[in-house]
């Protein structure tokens, strides 16, 4: 027996395969900033505030932070500096698209900060506040070289 193909059959079998195919690739094209990967995030712009009255706009240099974090959501760590220092994430919290990322630093006179990513992407926003003020950062993130899932 010999089934010739209908019309409508042909339609909906080729329907499913460029559902199928559009469904795979927005899948290996989505970026991955919700800590499922280790992510480098580039620190593009900073305001500082010593000061109620005033805040100036620097680089992470001018708060003696690397240009580049590193951020292993897993392993709970920040990092980036040259001596090799790594800050620890104390809480990680997921809501409304963002990635929130929260610490605290002793060693430093008591330090706390947080970071926002966005986890379509990539756009990171950053506040650190310390006894004597304080400043914010402004970014974006990236997945580490080699860090993407399934590859």
């Amino acid at each position: 027996m010999h089934v010739v193909p209908t019309m409508r059959g042909v339609v909906r079998a080729l329907g499913l395969v460029a559902i199928l195919f559009s469904s795979v690739c927005a899948a290996e094209a989505a970026p991955v900033y919700d800590g499922s990967a280790p992510m480098q995030c580039a620190i593009k712009s900073v305001m500082v505030c010593d000061d109620p009255s005033i805040c100036v706009r620097g680089t992470a240099q001018t708060v003696s932070l690397p240009s580049v974090l590193s951020v292993d959501v897993g392993r709970r760590l920040v990092g980036g500096d040259a001596s090799g220092r790594t800050v620890r994430i104390t809480a990680v919290g997921h809501g409304a698209g963002r990635l929130m990322l929260h610490g605290e630093d002793l060693d430093l006179g008591g330090v706390a900060w947080n970071v926002v990513i966005v986890e379509d992407s990539g756009g990171m926003s950053g506040a650190v506040l310390s006894q004597g003020g304080g400043f914010l950062m402004f970014g974006a993130c990236s997945v580490a070289d080699g860090a993407r899932p399934g590859r």
